[in-house]
């Protein structure tokens, strides 16, 4: 569903290509029920569940008939299907809806408007390309009703559109789960270590809840690591799960310059959503004071050591970090 405008198409096949050498039994196209998934957990010792998101919010109004849903849009855009015309509103105003306002300017759109109930949550380069097609951020809107004319507002403003698109968010599919898994306002409840009720069976990423891709990919390497120490006879608790970063303190996006951050692989591992120190040696090169070294501990551990007779406690380390590592603590009186 991710527009070529942000990951070119052959990057994209190359890492799928990747993908599947890594793991050469992937089934696609399989229709899950209750049945099947009782029968898969009946073979196997450990169940993943990963389905993600992909059944769209709607909105109770008249006319949503007539409207196409962001997915099917970005579904149908990448393989040029869909002539959205010349006037395109969006409801509502997240990435997702900055990805169809940038294809369907693409594909012809001149006068694009998207309208949600408070203000916009779209963020970062979705943000940025939607605004550089000149499409039009509108909030607080409240959507009456859906016209042959367009989009119908509850102050009684229309905003004339060609193609009106929902873009307000997806939940999971969940009827395939049987009694066993627990589910919770209408996502899978797990523990920390992402097993649910089931205690064979793990649920990660939007199935458990709304979320970054860099959130399943970390609820993945926890479930992973989890199963592992289960099927050799440990308790599931590895004990290097690091405590949550206060976000205030995290960058939105960081590139490790020792990598090439042209295909996935590298910047999911560069993320900062992952909370973990990349060895990106900023605070060493930073520090006025030299007060900050890295110490290899072992051929795959090291740490950064600061000397407190070097330390001023300038605060570049914490403020250069982008992992959001690093912290001042005030000294105490005595």
């Amino acid at each position: 569903l991710i527009p070529g405008s942000r990951i070119p198409g052959k990057t994209l096949d190359s890492e799928l290509k990747r993908v599947k050498k890594l793991i050469p039994d992937i089934k696609l196209n399989q229709i899950i029920n209750c049945k099947k998934f009782s029968k898969i957990k009946q073979d196997y010792d450990f169940t993943v569940i990963a389905a993600g998101a992909k059944k769209p919010r709607s909105l109770p109004i008249p006319g949503i008939e007539k409207a196409v849903f962001a997915n099917d849009f970005l579904t149908d855009s990448k393989k040029d299907k869909v002539k959205p015309g010349k006037r395109v509103v969006i409801i509502g105003a997240g990435n997702v809806g900055c990805d169809v306002a940038t294809e369907a300017h693409r594909l012809g759109a001149k006068e694009i408007t998207m309208i949600d109930v408070q203000k916009p949550a779209a963020f970062g380069k979705e943000k940025e390309d939607a605004q550089a097609v000149g499409a039009n951020f509108k909030w607080p809107c409240f959507t009456e009703k859906i016209t042959q004319k367009g989009v119908k507002l509850k102050d009684g403003e229309i905003l004339k559109a060609d193609t009106v698109v929902i873009s307000i968010g997806d939940v999971p599919d969940l009827n395939f789960l049987d009694k066993s898994v627990t589910i919770e306002n209408g996502f899978v409840a797990v523990d920390q270590f992402s097993r649910t009720s089931d205690r064979q069976v793990f649920a990660i990423g939007d199935v458990v809840g709304p979320g970054l891709i860099t959130d399943a990919i970390g609820a993945g390497r926890r479930a992973a690591l989890s199963i592992d120490r289960i099927i050799a006879g440990k308790s599931p608790d590895h004990g290097d799960i690091l405590p949550l970063i206060d976000k205030q303190r995290i960058s939105l996006e960081y590139y490790n310059p020792k990598n090439s951050a042209d295909n996935l692989v590298d910047c999911g591992a560069d993320c900062a959503s992952c909370g973990q120190c990349r060895d990106c040696g900023i605070c060493v090169a930073i520090c006025p004071e030299g007060a900050i070294k890295r110490v290899e501990i072992n051929k795959n551990d090291f740490e950064y050591k600061v000397d407190p007779d070097l330390c001023i406690g300038c605060g570049f380390c914490k403020g250069a970090c982008p992992c959001g590592i690093w912290d001042l603590i005030p000294n105490t009186a005595k």
